[in-house]
C-alpha cells in the first residue's frame, strides 16, 4: 500500500506516473464487521498525490528503471564489515569484499548490519499470522474506490484494489509462533476460518491459487534511538520495522531514501548526513511504529464482550477523528537538511 506520503516521494523521484498508470486511486476506507456492515468510512482526504495499492515487484521494477543496471550487484550475501578511515569495507559469504565511502544497511527486520553495529536484536512477535495473496474479482461486491478491512474475534481480513480488476487480500489469525500450515493447504485453512463471512471474501480466497498464498508471522522491534555508526547507518525495517497494520512498512523506507539522499547532499561530510538523517527520521517512525503495534492490538482482540465493545464504539466514534490523525501521517512534508 502506497498512501500519499509514500506516493510523494515517487512523484519527487519522477516514478508515480509509471505505477500509477495502470492502478486505481484509493478514496476511502471502510471498517466493517464480519457480516459486512459498515462500522466507519474514513475519507482518505484530498492530497496532491492518489493513495494507489500495487504488487511490490511493480514498485521494485519501477525503482529499478530509475538506474544503471551496472548499479545493481546480486549474489552477494553480506557476512560483516569494517571501517577504517574514510571507507566502509564489506566483506561476503563468498570470499569477497568490496569498499565503500558509506555503507546503508537496508537489509530487513533480521539485519546483519544492524546486529554488526549494535549486537543481537531479536524481533517481537504479536501473536498473530498474516495470510496474503493476489486474486481477479469482477463482481459488485467491493464499493469502487475503497479498502477494507472486516473485523472479526481474533481476525482480520483487508481488501484493497490494486488495478484492472484485480486485488490484494490478507487474513490475520491469533496464533502460536510455531503455527504449521493445514495439511489440507492455507487455501482450505483460511475457508474454514473465515467461513460465513460477508462476500467477496470467500470468492477472493477461492480465487488464489494455494501455492501464491504468502504466510508470514507478525514482528516488530523496539524502535534504536541511534541507526549508525561512522559511515554505516540503516534504513526501513532494519531502523524500525513495523507491524503492517498501517501499511507504512515500505511508505517509510521511502521516505528514508529521500531524507536521506538530501542529507547527504546538504552536508560537507558523509558522517554528519547520515547522523543528520537519523535524527530527522527518529521521532517519525516510532509514531509509526507504536500506532501500527496499537491497531493490531485493537484489530486481534478476541474476548467476545471486548469485541462487542469494539464494535460499538467504532461505530459511534466520528470518522472525522480518524480522519484528522491519518491526514497527518499523509500530510508529512520530507526535511531536506
Amino acid at each position: 500500500m502506497l498512501w500519499p506520503n509514500a506516493t510523494r516521494v515517487l512523484s519527487k523521484m519522477g516514478l508515480l506516473a509509471r505505477l500509477a498508470a495502470h492502478c486505481d486511486s484509493n478514496t476511502h476506507f471502510l471498517v466493517r464487521t464480519s457480516s459486512g456492515k459498515v462500522l466507519m468510512k474514513i475519507a482518505l482526504g484530498d492530497f496532491d498525490v492518489p493513495a494507489i495499492c500495487v504488487r511490490r515487484a511493480d514498485l521494485l521494477a519501477a525503482l529499478l528503471s530509475a538506474l544503471p543496471s551496472e548499479q545493481i550487484l546480486l549474489g552477494h550475501e553480506f557476512r560483516h564489515l569494517e571501517q577504517s578511515g574514510e571507507r566502509v569495507r564489506i566483506h561476503f559469504a563468498d570470499g569477497t569484499s568490496k569498499e565503500h565511502d558509506a555503507v546503508i544497511g537496508a537489509d530487513g527486520i533480521r539485519s546483519r548490519v544492524r546486529q554488526t553495529l549494535f549486537g543481537k536484536s531479536d524481533p517481537i512477535y504479536r501473536g498473530y499470522l498474516i495470510w496474503r495473496g493476489v486474486a481477479r474479482y469482477e463482481g459488485n461486491a467491493i464499493e469502487p474506490g475503497a479498502n477494507s478491512e472486516s473485523w472479526g474475534a481474533g481476525k482480520r481480513f483487508g481488501i484493497l484494489a490494486i488495478g484492472e480488476g484485480k486485488f490484494t487480500w490478507y487474513a490475520t489469525l491469533n496464533t502460536l509462533a510455531d503455527h504449521s500450515d493445514s495439511p489440507d493447504g492455507r487455501k482450505s485453512e483460511i475457508q474454514k476460518e473465515f467461513a460465513g463471512w460477508h462476500a467477496p471474501i470467500s470468492n477472493l480466497v477461492d480465487a488464489t491459487p494455494d501455492e501464491e498464498i504468502l504466510k508470514h508471522l507478525a514482528y516488530d522491534n523496539i524502535p534504536l534511538r541511534r541507526w549508525g555508526v561512522g559511515r554505516v547507518t540503516l534504513l526501513g525495517d532494519a531502523a524500525h520495522p513495523c507491524t503492517p497494520n498501517l501499511g507504512q512498512g515500505g511508505c517509510m523506507a521511502l521516505e528514508d531514501a529521500l531524507v536521506l539522499a538530501k542529507c547527504i547532499v546538504n552536508h560537507n561530510s558523509i558522517q554528519a548526513g547520515l547522523r543528520r538523517y537519523g535524527s530527522l527520521r527518529y521521532s517519525r517512525t516510532r509514531h509509526i511504529q507504536q500506532r501500527s503495534l496499537l491497531m493490531g492490538h485493537i484489530g486481534q482482540w478476541k474476548n467476545p464482550l471486548v469485541v462487542g465493545g469494539r464494535r460499538v464504539v467504532t461505530n459511534l466514534l466520528p470518522a472525522r477523528i480518524f480522519e484528522h490523525n491519518l491526514r497527518r501521517v499523509y500530510s508529512y512534508e520530507l526535511p531536506g537538511s
